[in-house]
């Protein structure tokens, strides 16, 4: 019989204790130990080895690691991760900046390793259903994709603005729906009186295969709505993460948008996001086929997110980074 996979998590905030939770439920897995700097924190987690660092579980053998840490320290933990061989998932964004993106993607690629990156949006069940629908031609050609996210303040996120926060959930979304990377953005972002950090986001894409995107994002709402929209061929097709449904409204008529025709919607059942998430990763690791987020699409995130906060500061059409694109 094949021993579990040894897995631990660092960083034990919001997210990492969600992944902890995961992790010690997953068959095929064994959570082995937790860490963080905050004593507080490891003392929530009884029955697991808790401990201050990253230098501590690598003395541990473990097959992977998963780094729930802020994001201005992915990359240092990242590197050292791969340096003694040991596989990751990271949460998104991959890092702070596109260049730490790079050293990253080029670092598990050097040592042969496996990297994800955890953007648990495309494991939502209606925007799943929605993303193998289109990719196996369902509805026809994709020609445009809008995407809203809103939702109230995050106290927990204060680091960073709405677009590297939450936006790099939806231009993930957006080149993972069309199969095709973004070439150019236009954006505007607004900020609430006395805040660093941007609260709302709009922007405007263009993409390799001719569609286009559009995504409206804010955390200053009174109500939470995740929704995502793609025009095809056949019609209008929204999934709605929050209520996990999917639905279409056809064409009437043979022509595209000739008229309206049938609208058909219905609810989606699967597991929880972050389940999704590890199971898939779990059997990459297995050498199962599976569909992880890669580190390449994790740096390709970031770059669109850069391109759409450097747009809205210039004022200009802003192109991701070239080496970026020639990756996907």
């Amino acid at each position: 019989m094949t021993r579990p996979l040894r897995a631990a998590v660092i960083g034990l905030g919001w997210a990492g204790s969600v992944h902890t939770r995961v992790l010690r439920s997953l068959d095929g897995v064994a959570l082995v130990a937790v860490a963080d700097i905050d004593p507080v924190r490891r003392a929530a987690f009884d029955g697991v080895q808790a401990v201050a660092g990253l230098e501590e579980l690598l003395s541990l053998e473990l097959d992977y690691c998963v780094v729930a840490t802020p994001t201005a320290e992915h990359e240092q933990m990242g590197l050292a991760l791969a340096a003694a061989g040991i596989h990751a998932l990271i949460e998104k964004p991959l890092a702070a900046s596109l260049p730490a993106a790079m050293r990253l993607v080029e670092a598990f690629d050097d040592a042969g390793l496996i990297g994800a990156v955890g953007h648990t949006e495309r494991r939502n069940p209606a925007v799943r259903e929605l993303g193998l629908r289109l990719r196996d031609g369902d509805f026809g050609a994709v020609y445009q994709v809008t995407t809203r996210r809103h939702s109230p303040f995050p106290d927990r996120i204060r680091d960073v603005g709405v677009v590297t926060d939450i936006a790099i959930h939806d231009v993930d979304l957006t080149m993972w729906l069309t199969g095709s990377h973004i070439t150019s953005v236009v954006g505007n972002i607004g900020h609430v009186d006395g805040r660093v950090h941007e609260d709302l986001a709009v922007a405007v894409l263009r993409l390799s295969g001719g569609e286009i995107g559009n995504l409206q994002v804010s955390r200053i709402s009174p109500y939470k709505e995740r929704i995502v929209t793609a025009g095809t061929a056949q019609g209008w097709v929204m999934a709605d993460a929050l209520t996990r449904t999917l639905t279409h409204y056809a064409h009437g008529e043979p022509d595209v948008g000739s008229s309206v025709g049938r609208v058909t919607s219905h609810e989606v059942p699967g597991v929880e996001p972050y389940r999704s998430q590890h199971e898939a990763f779990r059997d990459a690791l297995l050498g199962l086929p599976t569909d992880i987020v890669t580190l390449s699409e994790g740096a390709a995130a970031v770059a669109a997110t850069e391109a759409i906060l450097s747009a809205a500061r210039t004022g200009t059409c802003v192109t991701p980074a070239d080496h970026i694109l020639a990756r996907r």
